[in-house]
């Protein structure tokens, strides 16, 4: 742990303690990070930065107030805590707010998870710029004469954050990002538009990369891909969604399982809990504890251990995410305030083997704008991505929109694949879903 870090958050709450307050937490985070962008063979941008800040809950006579500073010289510091008690006096009581009970804290992983990289510190800036270059050249190639622009980024970054809370709680994590991406914007001379498209790659440790020229060509491939995309007419088809665009359906689904949905009766599954929300096929676990994972952690941004959390199994709704707070307000127990790793049911084969099942379809490979309504759980989104008849694409679609409930979507899942995007903490497989109308001209 960093003892630097740890004394800070220790003065913090103890001055706070001092002052007044009931209670405190103090979690006091720095970073490290490098950035560097380039556009069409020219360096746009180029970028080092290095931060640190202090956030401080404080609960005072019934009160609670949350305020945080980037100064963190000892008499600034000081004289910020005195301040954040003083004005937390002022506001409404509220006798839902607390830390965590100390059981809640019990049991943390002490298990490594792979999440921080040692070798951080010897990244080079010439490393840094030949793995931009190489994602950039490779898809100005790929692309050929049809390439308008190309741009393609790198970034790195190290950090580590210690949480101390008055009533037990004392712990740290320290993590790394790695990452690379190129996007690809090609002529569409017959439409006169613009495709575009971008691949990446991500990882914890930067010999966990993928190659920059794969990277590059991906990212063309797709763009060329989207030439003469259109609308076709409006269809009921199967719909299959790629994994990397799930997340805008996922998005939908989450939000009304949060405590605060529940309280403000802003949610869809309010009493659902134990019902049938989705088909059989579907299982839905946050995995905390996940190695290099994205959302990994041992516990969460209130110190509560991270464990398995079931939430929905064989189509079942289990669990939702209810932090301490709001497990007062709603007189239930709190299991987390948010997503870790989202892990989905193993299904089998890639978005191309579901074509290849579904026969006529629409393929979505992203989600253009659009909304989710957590109260009724009505969505709309348009799309892009291809018309596919006996697992082969047909011709690329765009301008199109997919409406419909997430009461009832989920129920129409048939068929997982088993190619979980492995760029986020939302590991979504590609999806099946039975037919569906597609609106489009």
């Amino acid at each position: 742990m960093n003892k630097d870090l740890l004394k800070i958050a220790e003065l913090a709450c103890d001055r706070a303690r001092s002052r007044g307050a009931k209670q405190a937490g103090a979690s006091v985070r720095r970073s490290r990070h490098y950035k560097m962008m380039v556009r069409d063979g020219k360096l746009e941008e180029l970028a080092s930065s290095e931060s640190r800040g202090l956030s401080l809950r404080v609960f005072v006579d019934g009160r609670y107030g949350q305020h945080s500073t980037c100064d963190l010289e000892r008499r600034a510091l000081l004289r910020f805590v005195d301040d954040a008690v003083e004005m937390t006096r002022f506001l409404m009581p509220d006798r839902h707010r607390a830390l965590p009970e100390p059981e809640l804290y019990k049991g943390r992983s002490t298990r490594d998870m792979g999440l921080y990289d040692p070798d951080h510190a010897r990244v080079t800036m010439d490393e840094r710029r030949r793995l931009t270059m190489e994602g950039h050249d490779a898809a100005r190639a790929a692309g050929g004469d049809k390439v308008l622009s190309v741009g393609s980024g790198y970034y790195d970054k190290v950090s580590e954050q210690v949480l101390v809370q008055t009533n037990g709680f004392s712990d740290h994590e320290r993590r790394t990002t790695y990452g690379m991406w190129v996007d690809v914007s090609v002529r569409d001379e017959k439409l006169d538009k613009r495709p575009s498209d971008w691949a990446e790659t991500m990882a914890r440790r930067r010999s966990g990369l993928g190659r920059p020229e794969a990277v590059g060509k991906e990212a063309a491939r797709r763009a060329l891909a989207q030439i003469g995309a259109d609308k076709i007419d409006s269809c009921t088809l199967p719909v299959v969604v790629e994994n990397r665009a799930v997340g805008r359906l996922l998005d939908g689904l989450l939000a009304p399982l949060s405590g605060w949905a529940l309280d403000q009766k802003r949610s869809c599954f309010d009493g659902r809990e134990g019902q049938l929300v989705a088909a059989k096929t579907l299982s839905l676990i946050d995995e905390p504890l996940l190695e290099r994972g994205w959302g990994s952690r041992r516990f969460d941004g209130e110190g509560i251990t991270a464990r398995r959390l079931p939430i929905i199994a064989d189509g079942v709704l289990k669990n939702l995410y209810v932090d301490t707070y709001y497990g007062r307000k709603l007189g239930r127990p709190p299991t987390t305030g948010g997503s870790s790793n989202l892990v989905f049911s193993a299904g089998e084969g890639d978005a191309g083997a579901l074509c290849a099942a579904a026969g006529k379809a629409i393929l979505i490979t992203a989600f253009i704008g659009g909304n989710s309504n957590s109260t009724t759980g009505d969505f709309s989104h348009g799309l892009a991505g291809f018309l596919v008849e006996n697992g082969e694409r047909v011709r690329p679609v765009a301008s199109m929109n997919l409406s419909g409930s997430h009461l009832e979507l989920w129920k129409q899942l048939e068929r997982l694949g088993d190619d979980p995007y492995p760029h986020a903490s939302r590991r979504t497989p590609s999806l099946l879903f039975r037919p569906m109308q597609v609106a489009g001209r």
